[in-house]
């Protein structure tokens, strides 16, 4: 199972192929991710050159579903933040969200970026960085 970070799913609708490669390989597993991770990929849609296009973004993940954000999700992202503060590390608050709402339904977290390259998340959660 496994819960997609905006930043490896904005890569796949980029055709980058290691994020194509990793989407492929998971394909038999339950895709989720929260609605944050959804608006800011529709984001991307707002702020491109030319016209918008939702229905085109929705058409290309709609193997994922996207979960009903839960009171759970938001505390164990804020115990999350505490974990890594203990260690020295922090995360944006979306991003600490995204990472909770990952532990809050015992999901491996996807990223394609650095925003989660902090010390100590992966003895807190199951990453991977693509």
């Amino acid at each position: 199972m496994t819960l997609y970070d905006s930043s490896v799913l904005i890569e796949y609708l980029n055709g980058t192929t290691a994020a194509v490669d990793y989407v492929q390989d998971h394909l038999d597993e339950r895709a989720i991710a929260p609605p944050l991770v959804l608006f800011e990929i529709y984001q991307g849609e707002v702020f491109k050159s030319g016209a918008a296009d939702f229905d085109a973004v929705d058409e290309a993940l709609e193997w994922l579903t996207i979960i009903d954000e839960t009171a759970a999700s938001a505390r164990c992202a804020a115990e999350l933040q505490v974990e890594l503060q203990q260690t020295g590390a922090t995360l944006a608050a979306r991003d600490a969200f995204i990472a909770g709402s990952a532990r809050a339904y015992g999901e491996r977290l996807v990223v394609g970026d650095a925003d989660f390259d902090v010390e100590g998340i992966t003895d807190l959660l199951a990453v991977d960085f693509v």
